[in-house]
């Protein structure tokens, strides 16, 4: 008899609004911690210059690529139907973003 096996089903991932909590806190301390070793490193080598440039440009926009990277974790959690895990990503992420509007949307425009 010729019996055709079904392959078993993936287990989804636990669903949790924590994880997302923790990942939104997580992702942009370390990569603002990466990336500010990283221009340094560069800047040490020479590849790359602050002249020019306003006084807190690294700072700024090193601390909005570091609330970017925010896209990764959610990409993961959206691929793998993790919908409160979302919810959890999006609390740190406002929070982030007004901290940054905050202490540098006054000087952006300024000269």
């Amino acid at each position: 008899m010729d019996h055709i096996r079904k392959p078993l089903p993936k287990k989804p991932p636990a669903d949790r609004y924590w994880k997302g909590l923790v990942a939104g806190i997580v992702v942009p301390f370390v990569g603002y911690a990466i990336l500010l070793m990283l221009y340094d490193y560069l800047d040490g080598w020479g590849v790359i210059s602050d002249q020019g440039l306003s006084p807190d440009f690294r700072e700024r926009t090193l601390a909005l690529v570091a609330i970017c990277l925010l896209i990764f974790p959610a990409n993961y959690f959206k691929k793998n139907y993790m919908t409160n895990a979302i919810r959890g990503i999006t609390f740190p992420m406002l929070i982030y973003v007004g901290l940054w509007i905050y202490f540098y949307l006054p000087g952006l425009f300024s000269s």
